[in-house]
């Protein structure tokens, strides 16, 4: 089969045919019909501090079939497998939890204590088949397609932002990144209870995006970003939440003068780096909320954003610009580094 792969610590990736794996105990073999390209993967495309970090975090073992973002049927269930069943279609959640540890048994699966990571502790699913834990596949609805099944999982990390800031009716809410996660975040609160949503971005191609989606742009090279939210925001001297989606270290200069006083500051990029925060001057005299988001929730976010998708109350197809196929990965991956919403990879 064709995989999508990354042979070692070094930038790039490959494209290989590798033997159809066959499932183990509590494993399934999905037949993937699409998947997507996430930050992480770009991070490990480029080998940069961010990917170096995850991957020692999280242990992984090379060669590596890269991705974790996907949509596909089961063929073939493993030893010990009751509730999948061939046939099943499913999504995969990245996050492997243990089951045993405090958070595992207390309701936070998704931070598990002696967590695995898909596509980075095991291989992905940039192939036409892969291997899951039974225990991390998501029955997808029938009238969910494969596309909009592979956007679930980074959906629900936008949903989960959502979430935990606990948007209420009149809320400002800027988000910082323009990215795919932001672009579904500024699409989630669209549909809900904010009044007013502000992307800020650094490329135009994406703020178009955003702005299609129904939020108010700002790019900080071309106007001040600061004094555009003051304006929009005068009343309350500042947006009630910030969702800083872009990971860029840079952002943390100015986004905490993107709040008022008493404001949410929610983070859910990764940043490359060591951040520099005033903790006394932007967070204690303030009376800042910060919360760090970290996945979703296993399995109450996946229900909640599947729910949106299906009921039509938000088309995640809409943040998708580029198709590839598995062919197709150096130029869909070059594609990801020039700029895009988010990409696809579609088995034919």
């Amino acid at each position: 089969m064709k995989a999508i792969l990354k042979a070692g610590p070094e930038p790039g990736i490959e494209l290989k045919d590798i033997p159809i794996p066959e499932p183990g105990a509590g494993e399934v073999l999905i037949k993937v019909e699409a998947s997507a390209i996430c930050g992480t993967d770009m991070h490990y495309y480029h080998w940069n501090q961010a990917g170096q970090g995850f991957a020692s975090k999280f242990n992984v073992k090379w060669p590596l079939v890269l991705g974790h973002e996907c949509g596909g049927t089961i063929v073939k269930v493993g030893e010990g497998v009751s509730d999948r069943k061939v046939g099943d279609r499913v999504a995969v959640e990245t996050h492997i939890p243990c089951g045993k540890c405090f958070n595992c048994q207390n309701g936070m699966a998704h931070n598990c204590s002696d967590m695995a990571i898909y596509g980075t502790s095991t291989n992905g699913c940039f192939a036409e088949y892969a291997l899951a834990p039974a225990k991390v596949t998501f029955v997808i609805p029938q009238e969910m397609s494969f596309e909009e099944a592979a956007l679930l999982e980074p959906a629900g990390v936008a949903m989960r932002a959502v979430e935990e800031a606990c948007v209420q009716p009149g809320d400002t809410v800027v988000v910082n990144g323009c990215g795919p996660i932001g672009l579904l975040a500024v699409l989630i609160l669209k549909a809900g209870n904010a009044a007013r949503v502000i992307a800020s971005d650094l490329d135009d191609y994406r703020l178009n995006l955003a702005e299609k989606l129904g939020a108010i742009t700002i790019n900080p090279t071309k106007e001040n970003p600061v004094e555009k939210i003051q304006m929009l925001t005068k009343d309350r001297g500042g947006a009630d939440i910030v969702l800083e989606t872009s990971g860029a270290v840079p952002a943390y200069k100015t986004i905490f003068d993107f709040i008022r006083l008493e404001g949410r500051l929610i983070t859910v990029g990764h940043p490359g780096g060591q951040v520099p925060i005033d903790i006394a001057g932007n967070i204690n005299t303030k009376g800042l909320s910060v919360k760090g988001i970290f996945g979703r929730r296993i399995w109450e976010t996946w229900w909640n954003v599947s729910s949106l998708i299906s009921s039509g109350k938000i088309n995640v197809m809409d943040v998708v610009t580029h198709k590839f196929t598995l062919d197709e990965c150096q130029q869909a991956f070059e594609q990801s580094a020039k700029g895009s919403g988010k990409i696809l990879f579609v088995n034919k």
